[in-house]
């Protein structure tokens, strides 16, 4: 506990300390602002302001998932709502939506669905969306220019198989036991410029446990995972 709190104060410090320093610089100037400083300061405080909310969002969600039985004995279904879901469809959505993105267009990112039929799962469906997402943008974030990331589908007996396969620079060793953790970073300066909120991962881990799965990193520095 005390190490979560310190992370989330030390998430939460970067954007509001922008904010109040963009407010700042604008006491400390006699003159009055431009329109075009104007514009440079909403932009700003828009972009911290989302990062907050997203930050917010995350956690909120984390707490939900956490805490099923408490929250759904106060709103019906607010965590999961079940229904038979076409994991086929949703990793097609998936590799779809992400395929219209700008860093996309530098890597090689696939669908590799192995199974014959359609195959479901009972399951939320936005909560796997996420879940999929989730693991799909952490690959391309960590996979270089001109490199390969694969969505698979498979099946074993009667569990559902989804892998992330990418061509990225890979997790040491002494990290992989804890990339689930909220907050923990690898490469905190590229995850931070990416806008992601270091909660992705544990949030995919969350979704796996509320639909009774289990979710494992295999992975080599330089080799991808």
């Amino acid at each position: 506990m005390r190490q979560f709190t310190a992370d989330a104060a030390h998430e939460l410090r970067t954007p509001i300390a922008t904010i109040q320093a963009t407010m700042e610089n604008k006491s400390q100037i006699e003159q009055p602002w431009s329109e075009q400083e104007i514009e440079n300061a909403l932009t700003t405080i828009e972009r911290q302001n989302n990062r907050l909310s997203r930050l917010v969002e995350d956690l909120s969600l984390l707490s939900r998932m956490e805490n099923p039985a408490k929250t759904l004995h106060k709103q019906q279904a607010l965590v999961m709502k079940l229904s038979s879901c076409n994991l086929n469809e949703l990793v097609s959505d998936v590799v779809e939506g992400f395929s219209i993105l700008k860093i996309a267009a530098t890597l090689k990112l696939t669908a590799d669905i192995r199974v014959r039929q359609a195959l479901y799962a009972i399951g939320d469906e936005e909560h796997l969306g996420r879940l999929i997402s989730n693991l799909v943008s952490n690959a391309m974030q960590y996979t270089p220019p001109g490199g390969r990331v694969t969505l698979v589908l498979d099946r074993h007996e009667h569990y559902a198989i989804i892998q992330v396969v990418d061509t990225g620079i890979g997790i040491a060793s002494e990290h992989q036991a804890r990339i689930f953790d909220r907050f923990y970073r690898v490469n905190s300066d590229r995850s931070r410029q990416s806008g992601g909120t270091g909660l992705g991962l544990a949030i995919a881990q969350a979704i796996v446990q509320a639909h009774h799965g289990s979710i494992q990193v295999q992975s080599e520095l330089g080799r991808g995972s």
